[in-house]
């Protein structure tokens, strides 16, 4: 149970890419950036409700450091709601040093090494951002991802 939490927790936090890039094009909806980071978990938790066991309504998340290269460029928190058959709702934050934070929200498969979920918000430099984030799994626990953030502006 433990492990196929952290793997959601990070998956939504999560999130985490192999590098930092901030790629823009004109698109019709505006202004469009990529942006790739690595998602380390350094923290989690986990809220086991009645009934006893894995069940709906279990609490889970963690939070930890974005990457790019090696070096630390952010901070991310996560939490979710374990909702079978789904898998898991969670909200996720990335806060991306000297730039803003930028929301994610939506249902993960705890076991799953792929997810994507949307980018329903964000804050400073990301302020009314929307678009979609995937979510690859690196580790065989989840305490380390991929992620992709395809933000429209």
């Amino acid at each position: 149970m433990r492990r196929a939490l952290a793997v959601v927790a990070v998956a939504v936090s999560a999130a985490a890419v192999l590098s930092w890039v901030g790629a823009s094009a004109s698109t019709s909806r505006g202004h469009r950036q990529v942006i790739l980071v690595r998602v380390v978990a350094t923290n989690g938790y986990s809220v086991d409700n009645d009934p006893s066991g894995s069940s709906g309504g279990d609490l889970f998340g963690a939070a930890g450091e974005l990457r790019h290269h090696g070096q630390k460029v952010g901070r991310f928190t996560s939490a979710c709601t374990l909702a079978p058959p789904v898998g898991a709702q969670c909200q996720a934050t990335f806060g991306l040093r000297h730039q803003g934070g930028v929301q994610l929200s939506g249902n993960i498969r705890i076991q799953g090494a792929h997810n994507r979920i949307a980018i329903v918000g964000g804050t400073g430099k990301f302020r009314g951002a929307t678009g979609q984030a995937t979510l690859d799994a690196l580790s065989g626990q989840g305490s380390v991802q991929r992620a992709r953030l395809t933000i429209l502006r």
